[in-house]
């Protein structure tokens, strides 16, 4: 069966995502090095835009801006150069990352001040803080002891508003009546659990939009925001509310 072909952003910026294929991505602090410098030299040679990135042990995230090749072929020269260099260290065989990358078009400058954000908020899921060393977030905040090899987007609003805005994490508190319910993350997860019938990592990447606005709908009505969505189903604030927006022309379609 031929796969869905990628959707192309018009804008030329992305949301992409690495995963490893069964493999750790990073098993040092060399390897993180390691790969961003391979990005700073790809993103150098085809004049890509990195707006933020964001590396875990297993995945990484990336936030970016198509250059003069069409940004797959950047990225699969960024893929091949790491994982040849990484399977010699590590005396590997096979493939170092999954199949196929995530890539999420970006269109409004709204929408990529979110993916950066987003980006940026990650490591507080993983029990880390807004200092986490392999993020981008120090490059707009000026922190000292971070990596500084990226670039990084200027944003209209300023530094302090920019930091405020990422680091404030607002309540999500939500009206039933005279009730009101606040979700935690676990509760949420549960509830994904139980209302996709404890769906795999690699069944979730398949899911379409409307799915996803059907499954979004369903956890707002359990109390859920759509800040909070986005965090716990690692998908961007922007994606979820376009996939509740179709959710919806197809629920009033259907009456």
């Amino acid at each position: 069966m031929a796969r869905k072909a990628r959707e192309k952003s018009e804008s030329g910026m992305y949301h992409v995502v690495l995963k490893g294929n069964d493999k750790l991505l990073f098993a040092e602090d060399d390897d993180y090095r390691y790969f961003l410098s391979v990005l700073k030299k790809v993103a150098e040679r085809d004049f890509v835009e990195v707006y933020a990135y964001c590396l875990f042990s297993e995945i990484a995230h990336l936030v970016l801006k198509e250059g003069l090749r069409p940004f797959g072929e950047s990225i699969k020269a960024l893929v091949s150069a790491y994982a040849v260099r990484c399977n010699e260290k590590y005396n590997r065989t096979g493939k170092l990352f999954y199949d196929r990358f995530i890539s999420e078009p970006i269109e409004s400058d709204d929408d990529l001040i979110d993916a950066v954000r987003f980006t940026h908020r990650l490591p507080l899921r993983h029990g880390e803080t807004l200092a986490y060393p392999y993020a981008s977030y120090g490059n707009y905040v000026g922190k000292k002891g971070l990596r500084s090899d990226s670039l990084m987007l200027l944003f209209d609003d300023s530094v302090i508003r920019f930091k405020e805005e990422t680091e404030i994490q607002p309540e999500r508190t939500f009206a039933t009546g005279e009730k009101k319910i606040t979700l935690t993350d676990s509760q949420v997860i549960s509830l994904v659990r139980r209302m996709t019938g404890n769906m795999t990592a690699k069944e979730a990447e398949r899911i379409t939009l409307p799915m996803l606005g059907e499954l979004a709908a369903n956890l707002q009505r359990e109390g859920a925001s759509i800040r909070q969505l986005s965090r716990v189903l690692d998908v961007s604030k922007s994606a979820i509310e376009r996939a509740l927006a179709i959710y919806k022309e197809n629920q009033e379609t259907a009456e």
